[in-house]
């Protein structure tokens, strides 16, 4: 059951990583640049994982990588199919930005061909050069009950963006 729960979560994590990319203008806010995060949920990734290349394994567990570009995106709001680890599914995301607050909403739901349903909700308070959060999982597998797990995230400014 663990394992499922841990193959849950890193899903919804490589779902959140998906659904981020953002940038505000408030004084303390969210500050243009290279950011680590990582979502303290005390699971690891089961063996064998293959980790997308913005992120890698490190003391604080999963730990992604993601630039944020000078200025604000525009709000994200989108269904798209995918493959994942459950097969084919489709998801529908979307993520907010409040400029004035330096705060992230994101989330995203997804349900796949194998009968699994994944989903996460996540609000990132940005703070100079840290952010803190919570992110909730949730995950539903045939014939078993569905899991609900909420985690803290925690972030860092590491230097500009990576040169293209």
């Amino acid at each position: 059951m663990r394992a499922i729960a841990a193959v849950g979560a890193t899903a919804t994590f490589i779902l959140m990583t998906e659904v981020w990319g953002c940038a505000a203008r408030a004084e303390d806010a969210i500050k243009p640049g290279k950011w680590e995060f990582w979502t303290a949920a005390g699971q690891k990734i089961p063996p064998g994982t293959q980790l997308p290349p913005n992120m890698r394994w490190g003391p604080e567990g999963a730990i992604t990588s993601v630039c944020v570009p000078e200025a604000k995106p525009p709000d994200v709001h989108k269904r798209e199919d995918r493959t994942s680890i459950f097969g084919k599914g489709s998801c529908v995301e979307d993520a907010t930005t409040d400029a004035a607050t330096g705060t992230r909403r994101s989330s995203a739901n997804c349900a796949w061909s194998s009968g699994v349903t994944t989903g996460f909700e996540a609000i990132i308070h940005f703070h100079g050069g840290t952010l803190d959060g919570t992110t909730t999982a949730r995950s539903s597998f045939p014939d078993k009950p569905p899991t609900e797990t909420s985690s803290v995230t925690k972030g860092r400014y590491v230097g500009p963006c990576d040169a293209k």
